[in-house]
């Protein structure tokens, strides 16, 4: 174990110098090379683990299969090193601590964390009902397999999908433990069980996984590796039991510690008892708490290195529904709802041989149309499958969907019943909602719709056994659905204009989420808060920490210089610093309803500042290139003039900065400067032949196709051309309706999506920073000239002063004289 623990610090520490320590990583993101040998490499290394710590554990029975491991290890690392060589990718010095003491942790006491109090304890039982459901589905498909050869790859299939879900579920889970206040409770011997169990659970999911790969290994026995993944799958179920039970007794301990006064209105958090008996009572339907969503950190969050490739897509890009609903009497059910009680009662106790019915309208509606026939065929129907009082809200009219799956328009109320449905959690349809939403309705229409959601009224007709079913399975789940929801807007997609629902909304979180969600009121009021005083930089901001920037040429005498005392490089650089600058300030607001194109004046086009800034700047730019090539009235002057923006614009490409180099590049194309036929054959071939080529890398042939495949290829930071995303959304929105044609009353959510997809990539290159040194002098330089430039018809007048037009017979005349023949 301490070999593998060396190999596993060695890999760490290799991540960590290169900065692809986190899937998140620029590199790893637009990669996708490196992204898959890193996925490999972490998937192999979690195998070697595993492997060493099972030869371990059984006297060194394993040790063939911890070498071949170590094998596979040691190719996935070298197919990552060369990857990043080929990129390159840059190594760093750093000397970081690994440490487990929790104390060094401080950085993040600052935050608001979840109160340790009874109804925490009451919603972990649930993500511990809804992750034992998704362990027993596993279970059903495994016990329902013939274990034949034939029906390796379907089983495979389906495992992976199902394993999906428990993979989220569990980042989730642990996420929330993770973010507990343990701070009245840290010194109790539980904490270090609770840590234990915690370990245990990820450990067991690890295991879980690398026995799922085999499955698509021919050479091993299936029947063999179906009986290990069973052992494996009822092994998880036991420390999902125990954090919940240690949890609910730490509730207790903090409860004890406080004084009297404060004790006596603390409600007892649920017993160990209690829990058992939630995981194993009988439901008609448990789906409702399949997705719980995580309360304090990323819903987004997956288990890291478990997924394989097909299923790790990145997150810009919409995933289809595995189960949408279309209706209240077509609501999705998870295939974790079809274990009836008394085989959830017999997993609980460890009994795996309890049996199991599942149906295949849930199965065809979990897994889509592909279905494992096998499963299919094999299913029974059900009957009463949803009680009444837990259908949608909405009617089956106001959602509509496309083949795929994907929503594809719905009316107002009904995209927010199902931006917080009680039994289906659609992250990518959440995003894309809060992303876009502005541009079909208001913030405060939203938050309305939010708070009556939150207040859902109880159905008419229910006895008390249902009243109590329906505020377990679905009113506590949506409630959680909205906090989740407006937790999310704060943070990520909030824009200043929304300040005006900041009252209401703490008035709503004072009131009516501390009564109900008492333990996670504080973050949202402290989230308001931070929005009122305007301290962004407090929410979920990432800080880098960048290496020290390159040393700027600067030109001999800084007082007085000319344009070309200027390096190109430093000229690039500065206009760099420029232009990320506008760049990185684009809101996704300003996307929405070509906003830019509206007159400045109009409360519409007021939006688009930041747009409208860096539109100004590249015409700017291209006016001050055109301008200092005329400026210049002997002709070896202007194509010297020439050389030089050429070397500025090829040196933007190198920064990766394509707009400032598509800037400079309008110039040359302008007619005043492109019509200077004399002082163009007067650039050299070097500089024309690099000049073709930014040309054929900016060209918009077939929709600009070359460049598009080189800007999801480079390393950021990057400053892409934007004026190509300004065409992509200008086609989405004049080629689709903003409502669907079939029912004017139907928002077009598909043509938002279309949206999303585009100011997604505009938010993926905002957020590296360029490692550049701004020049006072320079900037001030560069700031005077874009300011000071002539005008499109001054410019052109000047052109025809430098070069008159002439007729064929006198240009001959012309270059005879030149040559000396005449």
């Amino acid at each position: 174990m301490s070999y593998a623990a060396a190999i596993v610090n060695a890999i760490r520490m290799m991540l960590i110098t290169s900065g692809t320590i986190d899937k998140e990583s620029v590199h790893i993101k637009t990669n996708s090379v490196l992204r898959s040998h890193h996925r490999a490499m972490m998937a192999s290394m979690s195998k070697l683990v595993l492997s060493s710590q099972l030869s371990a554990d059984s006297g060194g029975e394993n040790i063939s299969k911890m070498l071949a491991d170590s094998n596979e290890l040691l190719l996935a690392v070298r197919n990552f090193v060369s990857a990043c060589q080929d990129i390159p990718v840059s190594v760093n010095h750093r000397d970081p601590t690994l440490s487990n003491d929790e104390k060094s942790e401080s950085t993040q006491q600052t935050r608001a964390k979840f109160a340790l109090q009874s109804d925490l304890a009451e919603n972990m039982e649930a993500y511990g009902t809804s992750m034992q459901e998704s362990v027993d589905a596993m279970l059903v498909s495994i016990r329902r397999d013939s274990g034949e050869d034939s029906s390796r790859f379907s089983l495979a299939a389906l495992m992976f999908t199902q394993f999906r879900n428990l993979a989220n579920q569990t980042a989730q889970f642990i996420g929330i433990v993770e973010d507990i206040d343990y701070n009245d409770v840290d010194a109790s011997p539980l904490i270090l069980e609770l840590k234990a169990d915690r370990q245990k659970l990820s450990d067991g999911l690890g295991l879980l996984f690398c026995l799922m790969q085999s499955m698509t290994d021919e050479t091993i026995q299936l029947k063999e590796i179906i009986a290990d993944m069973e052992n494996a799958a009822i092994g998880v179920s036991q420390p999902i039991r125990n954090i919940c039970v240690l949890v609910a007794k730490l509730v207790n301990e903090r409860r004890l510690s406080l004084p009297a006064e404060k004790r006596d209105q603390t409600p007892l958090a649920p017993t160990q008892a209690l829990m058992e008996t939630t995981i194993a009572e009988e439901d008609e339907d448990t789906d409702s708490v399949q997705q719980i969503e995580k309360f304090s950190v990323d819903d987004n969050a997956t288990y890291e290195g478990t997924l394989p490739t097909e299923m790790s897509e990145p997150e810009h890009k919409q995933q289809p529904n595995p189960l949408p609903p279309t209706s209240p009497s077509l609501a999705p059910s998870s295939p974790t709802s079809q274990v009836s009680g008394d085989t959830r009662s017999s997993i609980a106790s460890g009994d795996p041989t309890s049996p199991t019915k599942v149906t295949s309208r849930k199965l065809k509606k979990f897994f889509g149309d592909d279905a494992p026939a096998a499963a299919a065929a094999a299913a029974k129907p059900a009957v009463n499958e949803r009680p009444w009082y837990l259908e949608y809200d909405y009617d089956p009219s106001e959602i509509v969907f496309n083949m795929e799956g994907y929503v594809k328009g719905g009316s107002l109320p009904g995209l927010v019943e199902r931006l917080t449905l009680h039994d289906y959690l659609d992250m990518n349809f959440i995003n894309t909602f809060l992303l876009t939403y502005r541009s079909f309705c208001t913030s405060m229409e939203l938050l309305n719709l939010l708070e009556a959601r939150y207040n859902l009224k109880p159905p008419e007709g229910m006895t008390d056994e249902e009243h109590e079913t329906w505020t377990q399975k679905k009113l506590k789940l949506v409630r959680l659905r909205v906090f989740n929801v407006l937790k999310n807007w704060l943070e990520l997609y909030y824009n200043e204009d929304d300040h005006i629902i900041l009252d209401r909304l703490q008035e709503f979180t004072n009131t009516s989420i501390r009564s109900t969600l008492s333990f996670s009121a504080d973050q949202l009021e402290r989230l308001i808060r931070m929005r009122k005083e305007d301290e962004s930089q407090g929410l979920k901001k990432m800080v880098l920490t960048l290496p020290d920037p390159p040393e700027p040429i600067l030109p001999r005498n800084r007082k007085k210089f000319k344009l070309m005392d200027i390096d190109t490089l430093e000229m690039a650089r500065q206009l760099t610093i420029m232009d990320f600058k506008l760049y990185s300030s684009i809101r996704p607001v300003e996307c929405l309803d070509k906003a830019w194109s509206r007159d400045s004046n109009d409360e519409a086009g007021s939006v688009a500042v930041n747009i409208r800034a860096s539109i100004e700047y590249c015409n700017e730019v291209t006016s001050w290139v055109s301008d200092a090539i005329l400026s210049q009235s002997d002709i070896k002057k202007r194509s010297n003039v020439i050389k030089y923006w050429v070397q500025v614009a090829e040196k933007c490409r190198l920064l990766n900065n394509f707009n400032t180099c598509m800037a400079v590049l309008s110039a040359f194309d302008n007619s005043s400067v492109g019509r200077l036929k004399r002082t163009w054959e007067m650039v050299g071939a070097r500089t024309n032949q690099t000049l073709s080529q930014i040309r054929k890398l900016m060209g918009a042939n077939r929709n600009f196709t070359e460049y598009r495949a080189i800007i999801h290829s480079v390393n950021p930071p990057c400053i892409p051309f934007l004026g190509i995303y300004l065409q992509d959304l200008t086609f989405i929105e004049d080629g689709n309706p903003n409502f669907l044609k079939k029912s004017k009353e139907l928002i077009n959510f598909a043509k938002r999506a279309k949206t999303a997809e585009v100011i997604r990539e505009i938010q993926q290159y905002q957020s590296s920073l360029y490692r550049l040194k701004p020049v006072e002098e320079l900037q001030t330089f560069i700031q005077a000239n874009l300011q000071s430039t002539r005008d499109e018809e001054q410019l052109y007048n000047e052109s025809l002063k430098l070069e008159p037009r002439e007729r064929e017979d006198e240009k001959i005349t012309r270059l005879l004289q030149e040559s000396g023949f005449l």
